[in-house]
């Protein structure tokens, strides 16, 4: 993909056939990305150093990593993970841990707002879940594709059953839809526990994912948007969604779940969650709702846990975490300009303002152009996609090339 150019692209499209064996559904993808693929391992390192570790540590770190990385929790995702490696010659415990800790240190926007189009009836309103990936490495920038899933083995082989807009080489769900569900993960950069015995739980579980034990939070949302069962036609509800979600032991990490009425976003910790629920529009970054109150955010707390030896890492995290406010505010300053204008305009109309914001709406392109904004899309920003739950499709997706310098 050529990003040479320094304007923005639609995302290449490929197709994931979940009939065939899961050793042989992404070689075909992988071997058109493998010289890309396999700079993996300079990304692996690079990594490392974002996560505050010395580069001393890198070489012991791989040498763990070669030896007890050998796959996700998933048979199904390993082995499609050892088909990647096959035709590209990357070593396993490289495609494990780019699928396990591509979840950290991403910034984020994700959230879901109504609309209707212009002319068309009430009933065509739906709720948009919209959505930017942000993040330092810009390599990644060329492997990142919109897959759309089949089963070419069944009665309707032609049918899309899925969209994900990912990047190669990662099997789980960062960004999904299907038919009446779509789901998107930002990073957390804190998690709740104030207990020494609550920190060690919460890191045992990370080394437990790593070492294919427990499920990443990707591959939890990946049962979700691509089902193994081919039984499993349709899309579970948000309720009972949250029922399995909420207590399961996962990574810090913030949710959202739209199926085109109503959205949820989790500020999803370790067993527990503060849930969020909208009709008309919700937002979330890299910062929990409560951190809009300086009287009240968590997250400097957390940072001051970080120690002096790790100063590097906090004033990394203390960034992200601010701009991380600066792009909630950008989108939802929008949201509210909306409802003061229709509310101002009810008055003069004499009609009750207060009823206004639950019947407000804007159009796709309205949508577009919030989330296209600056620092909503900021430099950093690898790509931003609009999806339809109703529907199941990608309404909008541009991929975006590193900054000129």
């Amino acid at each position: 993909m050529d990003t040479s150019n320094g304007v923005a692209l639609i995302a290449p499209v490929h197709t994931i056939d979940l009939s065939l064996q899961p050793e042989d559904r992404y070689k075909a993808l992988a071997l058109a990305y493998a010289d890309e693929l396999r700079g993996l391992t300079t990304l692996f390192n690079a990594l490392l150093g974002d996560l505050g570790l010395s580069q001393r540590s890198h070489g012991p770190i791989n040498l763990f990593a070669r030896m007890f990385l050998r796959g996700l929790n998933s048979p199904v995702e390993t082995a499609e993970l050892r088909g990647i490696a096959q035709v590209t010659g990357v070593p396993m415990y490289l495609l494990v841990s780019f699928n396990v800790v591509l979840d950290c240190l991403m910034g984020c926007t994700s959230g879901a707002v109504k609309t209707l189009e212009k002319g068309e009836p009430w009933s065509k309103t739906r709720m948009l879940h919209f959505r930017t990936l942000d993040w330092s490495m810009d390599p990644l920038r060329r492997i990142l594709v919109r897959l759309e899933f089949v089963r070419s083995r069944s009665a309707t082989p032609g049918q899309i059953l899925a969209r994900s807009v990912t990047y190669v080489g990662f099997i789980g769900v960062l960004t999904g839809v299907r038919e009446d569900l779509s789901v998107s993960l930002n990073f957390r950069p804190l998690h709740n526990a104030t207990r020494r015995r609550d920190h060690m739980r919460f890191y045992l579980h990370h080394l437990l994912v790593l070492l294919g034990y427990r499920q990443s939070i990707a591959g939890i949302l990946r049962e979700y948007i691509i089902p193994e069962d081919p039984k499993n036609e349709h899309a579970k509800r948000l309720e009972d969604i949250m029922e399995e979600v909420i207590p399961r032991p996962t990574t810090a990490a913030y949710l959202t779940f739209c199926d085109g009425v109503s959205t949820v976003v989790l500020e999803k910790d370790y067993g527990t969650a503060v849930m969020r629920y909208s009709d008309t529009f919700i937002g979330v970054t890299n910062n929990d709702q409560d951190d809009d109150d300086p009287r009240l955010r968590k997250d400097n707390a957390i940072l001051e846990q970080i120690s002096v030896k790790d100063s590097g890492f906090k004033i990394g995290m203390e960034a992200l975490v601010e701009e991380s406010r600066d792009r909630l505010d950008a989108i939802a300053i929008r949201w509210r300009g909306h409802v003061r204008k229709a509310k101002r305009q009810a008055k003069k109309d004499g009609k009750d303002a207060s009823t206004v914001e639950r019947n407000l709406t804007v159009t796709t392109d309205e949508v577009i152009e919030w989330l296209s904004a600056y620092p909503t899309t900021n430099e950093q920003t690898h790509f931003a996609t609009i999806m339809d739950p109703m529907s199941g499709q990608v309404v909008w997706t541009r991929v975006y090339p590193p900054p000129l310098e």
